[in-house]
């Protein structure tokens, strides 16, 4: 029939999809999905998201070049709440700096994000208002119009990562 693959093409097409473990039942795995997204952004330039990734300098490490070393480092992601987050957002796509992490812990860890510290305890706003069991809207409140978290406590905006 046209348009229909041969029986010997279609098995050397899926041979070729499932040796790595990429692929079940002819279906990408979402670890494959993630490393493959990793390369991408890294490596080609007319990605969508290359000029935050590899337009900047970040880099993919050799041993990641193929898919099972990428599974031995890093394992399955632990739910499908997880994606893989770089610890250093300037280094380097590598077994040191990577972790699966939620949404909300890669929130965390933008160069954007806000912290304080009194001297003791850092946290973003969020983390401070929930050290001093009060509300989030009361901690914007009083940092917004105190300057700070506690009446009589300095807390002071750390420098943002670059």
């Amino acid at each position: 029939m046209a348009g229909m693959i041969s029986t010997d093409k279609y098995d050397t097409w899926m041979a070729a999809r499932t040796k790595h473990g990429g692929y079940s039942g002819g279906v990408e795995n979402p670890e494959h999905y993630i490393w493959r997204s990793m390369l991408v952004r890294c490596r080609k330039g007319s990605s969508k998201g290359y000029s935050y990734y590899g337009g900047r300098g970040i880099s993919v490490c050799q041993r990641w070049e193929n898919f099972s070393s990428f599974i031995a480092d890093m394992g399955k992601r632990p739910t499908s709440d997880h994606s893989l987050e770089r610890i250093d957002n300037n280094g380097p796509y590598s077994p040191e700096n990577c972790r699966w992490a939620t949404r909300s812990e890669q929130q965390k860890n933008k160069s954007t994000t806000r912290r304080y510290t009194n001297g003791t305890f850092v946290g973003t706003p969020a983390e401070c208002a929930a050290h001093l069991n009060i509300s989030r809207a009361l901690a914007s409140y009083r940092l917004r119009k105190w300057g700070t978290f506690e009446k009589g406590v300095s807390w002071w905006q750390l420098p943002k990562t670059e």
